[in-house]
């Protein structure tokens, strides 16, 4: 499986390149528990053995890292690398958006969607020599409510049992509780959706718009899904049961490949979505309150660096 094929532009040579490497010292870390072993000494080693300079900072809030971000950029750097999750993927990367500093990943975080997606592996040698040696390219980026993101977002069950369950994250037991207790009770109601060519009206449970296939904990939510062909994949969860909606994400988390023919899938640029009640909405780990919600995509936004036509797609799986 294979991008289509945007433009590839002669980047400078290797020892010309600017490379700032911003480093957060708290990824890898899932519930309480560590998931990622990387140290700053392990990074700068990784940077010193594929020729990516020393410029490592490392950035002890999502403040610092936006300010050395938007500082790079304005150097003209050549390539700013988030060394962390997937939350320090997007707080780099919406500094990068329209300008000509392309994103370099180092994935030390716990599920690591963007990574994934790009087919860049969890191996930090691996991924340091994507960096050194991968080609930039324009992948698209959704918004919401002001709100950019970069997997997808969510309206209905899953998005309301996600609120929940991310305080799980911090080792809460009561979010695991509040999620189970949403996923008994949930009414979907009637739900209307305007796509850019047709209009469906809809009692489903849940409504993922993906702008690529990985969301929340690795869930394959949309497999067919590219990052760079300016289209939303929307998914509509509209025969499930609860039961078969929760079988379904757990046989498709954590970037597993199993699926059902009742979920049914169109493609659209933008998508908004009404409910006869307010329902919950999301985009990647944000709440975005509840509907109406309109999620638009903004092409081609941000240039990453990614493995070479020769190497894994963005759209294949690293295993």
């Amino acid at each position: 499986m294979t991008m289509t094929q945007p433009a590839i532009e002669q980047r400078p040579s290797q020892a010309a390149r600017r490379i700032r490497v911003l480093l957060n010292p708290n990824a890898g870390v899932k519930a309480g528990l560590p998931t990622n072993r990387a140290t700053e000494a392990d990074v700068r080693a990784a940077m010193a053995r594929h020729g990516l300079g020393d410029d490592l900072l490392v950035t002890a809030s999502a403040a610092e890292a936006t300010a050395a971000a938007r500082e790079a950029v304005a150097a003209r750097y050549d390539i700013v690398v988030a060394a962390g999750g997937d939350g320090t993927v997007e707080t780099v990367a919406r500094e990068l958006l329209g300008t000509r500093t392309a994103l370099g990943i180092l994935p030390l975080g716990s599920v690591m969607n963007v990574a994934r997606m790009l087919g860049i592996p969890r191996d930090l040698d691996a991924a340091a020599a994507i960096i050194a040696g991968g080609e930039a390219r324009a992948v698209d980026v959704g918004e919401a409510k002001g709100r950019l993101f970069f997997e997808g977002g969510s309206v209905g069950l899953n998005a309301a049992v996600f609120r929940e369950a991310q305080h799980a994250d911090s080792g809460s037991r009561r979010a695991l509780l509040a999620a189970l207790w949403v996923l008994l009770r949930y009414q979907p109601p009637r739900m209307v959706l305007h796509l850019d060519d047709r209009v469906l009206t809809t009692r489903a449970l849940a409504v993922s718009v993906a702008n690529g296939p990985y969301a929340g904990l690795g869930f394959t939510v949309s497999p067919d899904a590219l990052l760079d062909d300016g289209l939303f994949d929307v998914v509509i969860f509209s025969r499930f049961s609860r039961g078969e909606l929760v079988r379904h994400f757990a046989a498709i988390a954590f970037g597993r490949r199993r699926y059902t023919a009742k979920a049914i899938t169109y493609r659209s640029a933008r998508v908004r979505i009404e409910g006869v009640r307010p329902l919950p909405c999301r985009a990647d780990a944000y709440d975005l309150g509840a509907t109406p919600v309109e999620y638009t995509i903004r092409p081609g936004a941000l240039r990453v660096i990614a493995p070479g036509e020769d190497a894994a797609s963005v759209r294949g799986e690293i295993g």
